[in-house]
């Protein structure tokens, strides 16, 4: 169990985290301590040079007041006692030849010093030199340079309190670097933890959803930040996701349904022809009755296809420049009978032309589907009334009647595939002409809207932008 546990652990993305934050919190540490000591080293170094420099300088001034026998005292006092291992000195004339020299037996196998860059009176062309001798554990810094116009003086003093200083650093860093790799990685650890806590949350409510629990949400902050916005992108998926399946049960109980009643009316009449000596007439009017229940379970089949195709974005549109003038002209022609029939008043209010790009097909479909919707729910002496206006960008086409209304309560249920209201059961139909003139308009990136009362009527209105969304185009 613990190995199989610790496989699983090798391949989570907290590990990998974990790592990136351990290994580049110790990199920067080396970086930024190799920049500290490296500007440590060079103002060390400086200020060694600096106290060098006040040194020669100094012996200048003995020169000056007292000649060499005051440079050669103070030579002997610098380097008395113990002062003899920490400091050299060497006199020399301005023709090279050696005056003086301190105590020199803690400085074996001393090289002469390089006299190129020695410029005769003159302290602030002094060469610096580092010097590494054998048998010595530090090295020295030393500066040689004229003290006068007859003397060339080199100071040298030992490197041990600046290299201990600098190794001391250096121990520190080690400790501090340790201490930071034994840290980094339980740091780390937290830091990925607390990170991934958004993520383990979406990744729990999933397997819970897979579980079957389709009403579980991830828990946001509302910190604002990446986490926050990946959480609520992923509610508002569950919450189309769960529209859908409960889209698709209602729709699959509703298709049940109005299936139902036709198979039933075809059974009953085949088994009424069968258990009656039926005539050939009687089969005939079987024949016909059973192809014309055929045809409506075809269209009602045909027509849930579409809205679905329509409503998944798997329709492709066959774009051309239309005139929706034209459509509604010619649904108004087809339909005057059926208004006249019924009594019903049929008006028009449209511009001369309004051309578009859509699908010639499925806008007349829409138009004519709301057309029906309209006469069928009209009673005699009554008026339909088609509106086009332009605006621009868009057109806004609207169909108002004076028919019986839709209710308050019934109103946001009317685009809904196979819901009928309640005084609409008793005409012809299945519910699903508004779904599908509603999936068509917004396949072309439209909208529809209703407005209505009872016993007023209602008012459709259809929203067309001048051309279809690029993705929706084929």
């Amino acid at each position: 169990m613990f190995l199989e546990k610790l496989h699983r652990l090798r391949h989570t993305l907290a590990l990998r985290l974990t790592a990136w934050y351990a290994g580049i919190f110790a990199a920067s540490s080396i970086l930024a301590f190799t920049l500290v000591y490296t500007l440590m080293v060079a103002l060390v170094q400086a200020e060694t040079d600096e106290d060098l420099k006040e040194d020669l300088q100094e012996f200048a001034s003995f020169l000056r007041l007292g000649g060499l026998d005051r440079v050669k005292r103070e030579i002997l006092l610098e380097t008395q006692g113990v002062a003899a291992a920490d400091v050299f000195l060497r006199l020399w004339s301005a023709d090279g030849h050696l005056l003086m020299t301190s105590d020199l037996a803690s400085w074996p196998e001393l090289p002469d010093p390089d006299t190129s860059d020695g410029r005769e009176g003159d302290t602030r062309q002094a060469s610096f030199a580092t010097l590494t001798l054998p048998g010595r554990e530090y090295g020295a810094r030393s500066i040689y340079g004229a003290i006068g116009l007859q003397a060339v003086l080199q100071i040298g003093e030992s490197l041990e309190e600046s290299e201990e200083f600098l190794e001391a650093l250096r121990e520190g860093f080690l400790l501090v670097l340790s201490a930071i790799i034994l840290l980094g990685g339980p740091i780390g650890w937290f830091m990925a933890r607390r990170a991934l806590r958004g993520v383990e949350d979406v990744r729990r409510t999933a397997m819970e959803i897979a579980d079957g629990a389709l009403d579980k949400r991830v828990q946001t902050s509302y910190r604002g930040d990446e986490l926050d916005h990946l959480a609520q992108a992923f509610n508002i998926m569950l919450d189309r996701i769960q529209a859908l399946i409960l889209g698709m049960r209602e729709m699959t109980d509703n298709l049940a349904h109005d299936l139902r009643s036709p198979v039933a009316r075809i059974r009953a009449a085949a088994e009424l022809a069968l258990s009656s000596g039926s005539t050939k007439t009687d089969w005939e009017t079987l024949a016909s009755d059973t192809t014309e229940e055929c045809d409506r379970l075809l269209e009602m089949i045909n027509t849930t296809l579409d809205i679905a195709e329509a409503e998944s974005g798997a329709a492709r549109l066959r774009l051309s420049q239309i005139d929706l003038v034209e459509i509604v002209t010619d649904a108004c022609e087809l339909f005057q009978t059926v208004a006249e029939d019924k009594k019903v008043t049929l008006e028009t209010d449209l511009p001369q032309h309004c051309l578009i790009q859509g699908d010639l097909q499925r806008l007349q479909r829409v138009v004519a589907n709301l057309l029906d919707n309209a006469l069928k729910y009209t009673p005699a002496r009554g008026r339909v009334t088609l509106g086009l206006i332009d605006e621009e960008r868009r057109v806004r086409l609207s169909i108002t009647d004076t028919g019986v209304g839709i209710s308050a309560d019934e109103l946001p249920r009317v685009f809904q595939r196979f819901f009928r209201c309640d005084w609409s059961r008793s005409e012809y139909g299945n519910g699903l002409g508004l779904s599908l003139a509603l999936a068509f308009v917004r396949a072309h990136g439209g909208d529809i809207s209703v407005h209505s009362q009872l016993a007023e009527g209602s008012t459709f209105t259809v929203l067309l932008p001048r051309s279809p969304r690029a993705n929706r185009v084929a």
